[in-house]
């Protein structure tokens, strides 16, 4: 059914394909998550090593890091001789990482400016949130002002850290969730389809599915992704 010269397609079961009636689709499914880990600059002075058990445990659990920046700002922690930080591309770059991550995991043990904005930023783009406070950690340092439902808290040592980790890696895993959102499309392109599907025998949604992961590899090619 056409609205506003426009024909809706939904995304995710397919159902019988009639000419301008809303039509559900596959978006295709994911291999891995991408996680954005975040941390304070204490954390990465003193507690490297559960900074680097996370990111194994992710990597075990079939995911990997949206951006892989904690081994390189701990030698730059190690060595302040050097150059000094471009903190304008690191603001740019934390923006850039969140919004293509899958999940978000904040080690929050220590109070600091720079997580919280991150997990703000992650909650008003409505990715989930793990926040995490080390057992040890000063109770008023973990961040209770943000109450939504897309944060997760939680208390950690370094016998559970594993198991919360997955646990929360493994409820928001997109491979094992229908992923659906509304597509909106004019009659050139419907019939651009429809005559795609006609010509190679595929499925609107297979080739729908085409295009976006040639598009995809394109930016990833040029470092876009």
């Amino acid at each position: 059914m056409y609205y506003n010269n426009v024909l809706l397609i939904q995304t995710n079961v397919i159902l019988k394909c009639v000419p301008f009636e809303p039509t559900t689709y596959y978006i295709g499914k994911q291999e891995e998550m991408k996680v954005h880990l975040i941390t304070s600059r204490p954390t990465l002075e003193n507690d490297i090593t559960t900074l680097h058990k996370m990111i194994e445990i992710i990597k075990a659990a079939g995911h990997n890091l949206a951006d892989d920046w904690i081994s390189l700002a701990h030698k730059r922690l190690s060595a302040p001789e050097g150059p000094p930080a471009d903190w304008v591309k690191i603001y740019k770059t934390n923006l850039e990482v969140i919004a293509k991550a899958d999940v978000v995991i904040a080690e929050s043990s220590y109070e600091n400016f720079g997580v919280g904005y991150q997990v703000a930023v992650a909650v008003q783009q409505k990715k989930p949130v793990l926040m995490l406070r080390h057992a040890t950690a000063d109770k008023n340092a973990f961040a209770t002002g943000v109450e939504d439902g897309w944060v997760k808290r939680e208390e950690y040592t370094e016998e559970n850290l594993g198991t919360l980790l997955k646990s929360f890696l493994a409820d928001n895993d997109i491979q094992a969730k229908d992923m659906r959102f509304n597509f909106f499309i004019d009659r050139p392109i419907y019939n651009y389809l429809r005559w795609a599907a006609f010509k190679t025998g595929k499925t609107k949604a297979e080739i729908l599915r085409e295009l976006v992961t040639r598009e995809i590899d394109k930016q990833s090619d040029t470092n876009q992704l």
